[in-house]
């Protein structure tokens, strides 16, 4: 009977294996973009508060590449059929 048991067991845990730790594309995607989204707003607020004008031509620069990789992140958000609370 104990074999019985331990059968039904191991049989049941494979048919419902445990959450991996592995990262999925969308879940990476969505790091991404937060992480891009984060620095494209400490650059905005550089641009709108300071008054270097060298600082401002960085940040400039540094938000116009963020904003080109957010995009691409985005689209490869949305070919990859993520979806999130905020996709209507």
């Amino acid at each position: 009977m104990k074999s019985l048991t331990a059968i039904a067991l191991l049989t049941i845990s494979s048919l419902h294996p445990p959450q991996s730790q592995a990262m999925t594309e969308c879940e990476l995607l969505t790091r991404v973009m937060n992480n891009l989204g984060a620095k494209m707003s400490i650059n905005r607020y550089v641009i709108s508060s300071k008054d270097d004008k060298d600082l401002i031509e960085q940040a400039s620069r540094d938000l116009s590449e963020q904003t080109k990789n957010y995009r691409n992140a985005k689209e490869q958000y949305k070919k990859a059929n993520c979806k999130s609370i905020w996709d209507k």
